[in-house]
């Protein structure tokens, strides 16, 4: 009785020695990278970095114990993402599996008002492998941009951005990581059609020292070129544009003529086109009528355009 009552003494004593034992946590000293792998919560397919995940506040319980942390990447590695570390604050964002190869893990770092997002690879082993900066790496310029990491672990950088004649373009970078650790390039996409691009302006050359003789453009497939007339009652003018991504474009040169200060017209002597020219302080806006023979069917010579700085001349030694 005594030994079966002390075998049954042990048992008890290890089941409230197990239950006692504290788990382990992001902020421990003693971490392993494999503990820290195991940590990391799994995100869902598709995964995205963008600005909003960037700029949230992130719950205290992601903070990560940063000299643990250190030990898991080469000093290299580490000095580079994070030159500073006075005031530095990390945050666990979670993982990605790379079937049964690795992890793709989330790491975010705050710093003041700078905050960035890495994106880290450990092996099967939990050993490093390779990083790459995803807040470096996202699209310059305006419109919405971000990461997506897809089910089969594309890395993608991607750009979309809203034309002013409304056409939604779309830039992609696509990574991929070789079996050195390296982020390279796989493939570049775009669905910006460059084939109605303006090929070139047959009025560039023409004086332009009258107030409103300039280039006029939205972007670079779209353009109003105004240049000096012959007399002061009239100007020369040329236009492109391209509409409904590319589908619709119109193009058509002439001369106009002043019918006040800041408005001059063009009457087509071949059909019933007629173009009014409202002239602002920088910009002007075009309207037509019944100009269909020189465009798609589908849209119109009208619009506002910003005036362009013009370009500075070199000066001569």
């Amino acid at each position: 009785m005594n030994r079966y009552f002390s075998l049954v003494l042990l048992l008890l004593l290890a089941v409230v020695s197990c239950k006692d034992k504290k788990p382990k946590e992001i902020t421990d000293a003693d971490l392993t990278a494999a503990d820290f792998i195991t940590l990391a919560a799994e995100l869902s397919y598709p995964v995205l970095v963008n600005d909003s995940v960037i700029n949230r506040k992130e719950k205290d319980s992601l903070l990560i114990n940063q000299e643990t942390y250190k030990t898991f990447l080469p000093d290299s590695v580490y000095q580079q993402f994070y030159p500073k570390t006075k005031g530095l604050k990390l945050y666990l964002l979670g993982k990605i599996k790379d079937g049964d190869k690795g992890n793709y893990v989330l790491v975010k770092s705050v710093l003041g008002k700078t905050k960035a997002v890495q994106l880290l690879y450990f092996d099967k082993k939990a050993a490093y492998l390779g990083s790459m900066n995803v807040t470096g790496l996202l699209p310059k310029g305006t419109g919405v941009r971000y990461c997506r990491i897809d089910n089969k672990n594309n890395i993608s950088f991607i750009q979309e951005r809203k034309t002013p004649t409304g056409e939604i373009w779309t830039n992609e970078t696509i990574y991929f990581m070789d079996e050195k650790g390296r982020f390279i390039v796989a493939m570049t996409n775009s669905t910006e059609d460059l084939s109605d691009l303006i090929m070139g302006n047959p009025i560039d050359s023409m004086p332009r020292t009258q107030k409103y003789s300039a280039d006029y453009s939205i972007d670079k497939k779209n353009l109003v070129s105004i240049r000096d007339g012959k007399t002061e009652k009239e100007f020369e003018f040329f236009i492109h544009f391209s509409k409904q991504n590319g589908e619709c474009v119109g193009e058509v040169k002439g001369t106009g003529e002043w019918i006040a200060k800041n408005k001059g017209i063009f009457r087509d002597a071949s059909s019933d086109c007629i173009l009014t020219f409202d002239f602002g302080t920088s910009s002007v806006r075009i309207s037509e009528q019944n100009c269909g023979l020189y465009r798609g069917i589908t849209c119109f010579f009208e619009g506002s355009y910003p005036r362009k700085a013009e370009p500075k001349k070199k000066k001569k030694k």
